[in-house]
């Protein structure tokens, strides 16, 4: 999905000419030449992201995600709150907050803390030179991420790119992410937009939306019962 439209051949340039205008017309030839890997980080313009977190048509949560610029350097402040109740009882809560640091794009350092029905986990990772380091619940020990690793706080596309960091335990993920193309996602106030797809299968499962501008705009993924959560953008 990512490669060039045109092919060098003579033979096949007419084809593959047709192949773009058809593209073009349904909306996805914008999207089909812009590979997100050589892309920037999207930051909103007023330095605020708000999901609604659905499952089953009900609101269980709201994720924020705040962003402050300062010169070259980033922080992100990620907050997720979800309570889930049967019969007016909790049967599930998660609280995460995490505090990313990027520099001309560049991971820093994350911490994060997660508290999910009373366990308690967490995740870090900070630079040492050259090296980005992490360790979390799940690898206690120290050890030197892949150089292109990122952590799982979904905003920032360039995750998608590589191996990921999990937020939650610090366990090191190697999901295989698929282009979708575009898809039709909906917003909180029932409004939906055509977005970018990604979907990411292995050891991580979950599909996740951007805008043209690469602005995120919605996620879904399995829950621990094996429904469907969903996150609709405010």
């Amino acid at each position: 999905m990512t490669g060039r439209l045109l092919s060098p051949s003579a033979q096949h340039g007419r084809r593959a000419a047709l192949g773009a205008a058809a593209r073009a017309a349904a909306g996805g030839a914008a999207f089909l030449l812009t590979p997100w890997r050589a892309l920037a980080q999207s930051v909103p313009p007023d330095g605020r992201l708000t999901f609604s977190i659905i499952r089953h048509g009900s609101v269980i949560g709201k994720e924020t995600l705040t962003f402050q610029q300062q010169g070259d350097q980033l922080t992100v402040f990620v907050d997720v709150s979800i309570r889930v109740t049967l019969a007016m009882i909790p049967v599930y809560r998660l609280h995460h907050h995490e505090t990313e640091t990027w520099a001309n794009g560049q991971i820093l350092s994350f911490a994060a803390t997660t508290v999910k029905n009373g366990a308690h986990f967490y995740a870090q990772g900070w630079r040492v030179g050259s090296q980005f380091m992490a360790r979390g619940t799940a690898r206690p020990t120290s050890y030197v991420a892949p150089p292109d690793a990122l952590p799982t706080s979904q905003w920032n596309h360039a995750m998608l790119d590589g191996p990921m960091i999990n937020t939650e335990d610090g366990k090191l993920m190697h999901p295989k992410v698929t282009n979708l193309g575009l898809s039709e996602v909906q917003l909180a106030d029932g409004s939906a937009i055509r977005a970018r797809h990604f979907h990411a299968s292995g050891d991580l499962h979950f599909d996740t939306f951007f805008s043209d501008s690469w602005e995120w705009v919605g996620l879904s993924f399995p829950g621990p019962d094996g429904s469907v959560v969903t996150y609709q953008k405010v």
